[in-house]
């Protein structure tokens, strides 16, 4: 009987940069943002944004994928795995919100009751914008313990979004037409 040889030679699993796969994910999330805020500052249209966006979105979950198998295939990770599995879900999640709020515009924008973005849905969508910032550095700065402090000022940022969210729903009250009251409502959950 014929037995297979076993190799001299230990072959251990490959190592991806998963850091800048992360880094290059969160790129993707910026650009999505940055659509976003020209489109709701009237610098883009709607049908354009949302083509765009579509793209982004596209690209992006190609990227946390990658990220994903990369980072099951590793043999080791400057951090935790699920660190990483969770901070690529986490950019998803940013992504797919901007697609789905574009999309809702573009969706309940039709006749005299379109609502272009007030400042309101500006000021919701600028708050994200604003706190990628220190996200982008903390990214950059890991797996240092320096990027904690970014991840705090990332989430002080954040933390505003509520209050700019209480202030628009607030001002729902003032909306005399229910339609448009509805539609701005929905754009602000998204």
């Amino acid at each position: 009987m014929h037995r297979p040889r076993l190799s001299n030679a230990w072959f251990l699993p490959r190592s991806f940069d998963v850091l800048d796969m992360l880094r290059r994910q969160l790129d993707i999330v910026e650009q999505c943002i940055h659509v976003l805020n020209d489109w709701g500052h009237g610098k883009t249209p709607t049908h354009e944004a949302v083509a765009e966006l579509r793209v982004a979105a596209g690209n992006e979950h190609r990227a946390r994928r990658t990220l994903n198998n990369a980072v099951r295939d590793s043999f080791s990770t400057p951090i935790e795995a699920e660190d990483l599995f969770e901070l690529g879900e986490r950019l998803g999640e940013i992504t797919e919100a901007g697609y789905a709020l574009i999309r809702e515009s573009e969706l309940s924008c039709s006749g005299p009751t379109c609502a272009p973005p007030d400042p309101y849905l500006v000021e919701l969508i600028g708050r994200p914008a604003s706190a990628l910032v220190p996200l982008a550095q903390g990214l950059g700065a890991l797996p240092s313990g320096d990027a904690a402090n970014c991840a705090d000022r990332a989430i002080e940022e954040l933390a505003m979004v509520e209050h700019a969210y209480r202030a628009a729903i607030a001002d729902l009250e003032n909306e005399p037409d229910v339609r448009r009251e509805l539609r701005r409502r929905e754009l602000y959950r998204r």
